[in-house]
């Protein structure tokens, strides 16, 4: 019978460090960035858009109204 232990800090270090390699092989310009965007939006259909755009809508609401509440 084996057993089979999992150093949590050997695993956390690991993902850390696979973390970092992932976005220093990733240094996309902005301008990049906004192509990849443009391309990804272009195949949104327009109640997708409209979907999109009131959950965006409303999460930027909520953090509004959290972040006056936290000053009050």
């Amino acid at each position: 019978m084996m057993n089979a232990v999992c150093n949590t800090e050997v695993l956390d270090s690991r993902i850390v460090s696979q973390t970092e390699n992932t976005v220093d092989q990733l240094q996309l310009s902005d301008a990049e960035i906004m192509r990849r965007v443009r391309d990804i939006r272009s195949n949104w259909s327009l109640s997708e858009r409209k979907a999109r755009r009131e959950e965006a809508d409303r999460r930027f609401q909520n953090l509004v109204d959290t972040l006056f509440a936290e000053a009050a």
